[in-house]
């Protein structure tokens, strides 16, 4: 288990049944929730006792048994682990709990889950922010800690967790949707024109949600804008 890199600030647990547990993981309950940090360069040691261990590979949950983390690596899962941790370690008491690893939400868009396209439209873009931070601690307490971003202006908001100042999940972002005129991420409004055609930017355009674009070159343009900001998909 030496090999499995995890981030010790995103431990998700379950308070479900075994028999549960496979059909119901978006039932988690996290228990040792904390800001999410990309990558934890203190090697701090936590001590997870009393647990059983759900891998992903076995059908089976483990007996009870200890997790020792140094780190952001997990170095031991048995029974003897606490006698190899340092007295200085943080322990958490699992009470017989089950603990799993965090969940991947390949598909998301943050700063959407939790507002209706109607209020995006009108919103002022920090209400969006706050709305998106909510919605990242959410997704963290239920269990999810890496989430691939398909779509909107989240960069700030992966900042902000990057740096421990929020809690929330490990976003991979994409940036703004890169859509034709009328195509997926065209979100106007029947009277508002295309910026070409005398109109104005509208607001999704404006607040990183979307940028409207027609041909290779503009396309080309706006990948690039995003990548510059960080995205690491498009």
């Amino acid at each position: 288990m030496k090999e499995l890199v995890i981030n010790k600030r995103q431990l998700a647990w379950s308070r479900l049944a075994p028999r549960v547990l496979a059909a119901c993981l978006s039932c988690l309950i996290v228990l040792h929730a904390v800001p999410a940090v990309a990558e934890d360069r203190e090697a701090s040691q936590i001590l997870i006792k009393n647990v059983r261990v759900f891998d992903g590979k076995e059908a089976r949950l483990s007996s009870a048994t200890d997790v020792w983390i140094v780190g952001n690596k997990i170095e031991r899962i048995s029974t003897t682990a606490a006698r190899s941790a340092d007295a200085s370690a943080e322990v958490v008491d699992g009470a017989g709990r089950v603990l799993m690893p965090g969940l991947i939400e390949s598909h998301a868009h943050l700063t959407w889950a939790a507002t209706p396209l109607a209020d995006l439209q009108n919103s002022l873009a920090g209400y969006e922010q706050v709305i998106a931070t909510a919605e990242a601690r959410n997704m963290l307490m239920r269990g999810v800690t890496s989430v691939r971003d398909m779509g909107g202006p989240v960069f700030g908001l992966k900042r902000a967790i990057d740096e421990g100042i929020v809690p929330g999940p490990r976003i991979y972002p994409s940036g703004a949707f890169v859509s034709q005129t009328s195509g997926h991420g065209d979100f106007r409004q029947q009277n508002d024109l295309h910026a070409q055609f005398g109109g104005q930017r509208f607001a999704m355009e404006r607040k990183g949600h979307t940028l409207i674009v027609d041909g290779v070159p503009l396309v080309h343009a706006a990948v690039r804008e995003n990548l510059r900001h960080g995205a690491t998909q498009i």
